[in-house]
Formats: structure tokens, sequence, C-alpha cells
């Protein structure tokens, strides 16, 4: 459009010349022509502040795990894991990196032409995996079912990047689809086996994990929301959208680690074998299970 504008300009201020034809008169302005939807002053301010909550929880999170024996670190490392590489993230989405200009789309409310934050998905690429991590062990579900999960939460990742990122309409709804089948298939492992292996632990791990795991699929189904306002069809404004996912952020990250990290039971910790809690040769770090959670002054 701005180039329109300059042509215009240009055909209104040239130097007269004499000619035997009529002049010509640019084109009326397209009414649906639009600037690139980006996001602006009050969403970048969003994306510091939220930078700023998940640097505070890697924090808290890395503060915890250093009053508790080696052994019991586990989840508080890998919820402090989580929140630092989302800190990263929103820190590199704030200062105006990896935003990457979708192709013509043409059942946008807004701009033909829409930013997408790439960082935001490199973000869940790592994080989310770790969440299931984080909440699988707390379960106590096998390796291979874990593994298989993770594996299915990668494909929901990389799927919707795609889905975000593609020009076409069809084919954006279609790796859409993929990506919440993948997701469904991860809600199904989590509300079915991991309930199941968590009663086995204990009835109070089995509560807890009950609470974790339900509010974890609604932030999640809600993510998928957003993406169909957002990236998907264009329904609200780039600034709303980073608003949105950035609340569902913080709620699944440093709000559910809070309640994993500090709500869990004693008979709810993971504890790490003892050959990769010690350094070889023992060491103050070399505690067996029935040793106390802190270490000694």
């Amino acid at each position: 459009m701005n180039q329109y504008f300059e042509n215009f300009a240009y055909e209104l201020t040239k130097p007269s010349k004499h000619h035997d034809g009529p002049i010509t008169i640019p084109e009326p302005v397209d009414p649906d022509l639009h600037h690139p939807e980006k996001i602006t002053k009050m969403g970048k301010t969003v994306l510091w502040v939220v930078a700023g909550i998940m640097t505070l929880g890697f924090i808290t999170f890395v503060a915890h795990s250093q009053r508790i024996a080696y052994r019991f670190r586990t989840i508080p490392v890998i919820t402090a894991m989580i929140n630092v590489t989302a800190a990263i993230s929103y820190l590199a989405m704030a200062t105006g990196l990896g935003g990457a200009l979708t192709n013509e789309r043409h059942d946008s409310r807004y701009s033909a032409k829409r930013e997408v934050l790439v960082p935001r998905y490199i973000d869940w690429l790592i994080t989310t995996p770790l969440l299931i991590l984080d909440i699988t062990l707390l379960a106590g579900m096998p390796l291979g079912e874990i593994l298989i999960a993770i594996f299915a939460d990668v494909t929901m990742i990389i799927t919707g990047l795609i889905a975000g990122l593609h020009p076409d309409v069809r084919a954006r709804w279609i790796f859409f689809a993929i990506s919440v089948a993948s997701m469904f298939y991860v809600f199904y492992t989590l509300v079915g086996s991991g309930r199941s292996y968590s009663y086995l632990r204990s009835q109070k791990v089995g509560s807890l994990y009950n609470q974790v795991s339900l509010a974890l699929l609604v932030v999640w189904s809600l993510y998928a929301v957003t993406f169909v306002l957002g990236e998907g069809a264009g329904y609200v404004s780039a600034d709303t959208e980073v608003l949105l996912f950035a609340v569902l952020d913080v709620i699944a990250k440093p709000l559910w680690g809070a309640v994993v990290v500090f709500a869990v039971p004693e008979e709810g910790h993971v504890l790490l074998p003892e050959s990769l809690a010690s350094p070889l040769g023992g060491g103050y770090t070399a505690l067996s299970q029935g040793d106390e959670r802190r270490e000694d002054a």
C-alpha cells in the first residue's frame, strides 16, 4: 500500500510534459488492503512482563531445589528448566527477534499477511515435552509410554508451526488437524495410563495427579482455541493473540509448576538412582531413599 501512495504522489508532483493522451488517474485503493498484522508496543510490553514472570519462576524453582537433597530435585529442576526456556523465548520475542510474516491468506478479519512468532514454537518444542516428563514421572509411568507421549507432543508442536506458517488455507487446517489429533493422543495417555499409575503410587499422588493433569488438559485445549482465533483464522489482532498465549503460558509454566513442586506429597517424589545422584566414590549427595529430604547444613 505504501508503494501505491508513493507512485500516486510521484504522478502528482513530476514535471509536466507535453503529451497527446489524457492524464491517467490511479485506480482506487482496495478497501480490503491492510498493512501486515504485526504486534505493536502493547504486545511487546506483554512479552517483556511475561519474560520477567518466567525469570522469577526459574529463580524460585532453582532456589527450592537447592534446599532439598539431590535425589529429590528431579521435578523442581525440570520445572526450572521449563521456566528458563520460556524466559529466553519471551526475551527473544520482546526484543523483536523471530517474527515471520505469512503469505497471502484470504479468510482473515485483519491483514492478509500476519506475523507469526517462531520463538514461541521453539519454546513449546522444548517445554511441553518437559511438562509431560514432569507429570508422567509424578504418575510413575513406564519409560516406554512416556517416550511415546513425548513423541506425540513433538508432532503436535511441529505440525502446529507448519499450520501457522502455511500460506494455503486448506493445508493450514490439515496440519492443524494433525496437531490436534496428536494432542488428543497425549490427553488419552495422561487421562488413561497416567491416572491408573498415579493411584498405584498412593491415594494422595493420584488425587494431585488428577488435579494437575485436568488443569493441563484444559489449558492446552485453550492453546488450540487461541491458535484458531489468531494465526489460524485471524479473528483477533496479533496483540490480542500475544496476550492470550501469554496468560496461558503463565498458567501452564510457573503457576502449574508451583503446584506440582510444592504440593507433591512425600510419597510422590521422583528419586534419582543413587548412581546419578552421587559423584564417583560417594560424597555428600550420595543419599539413600530413606534419608531425610533436607541436607544437613
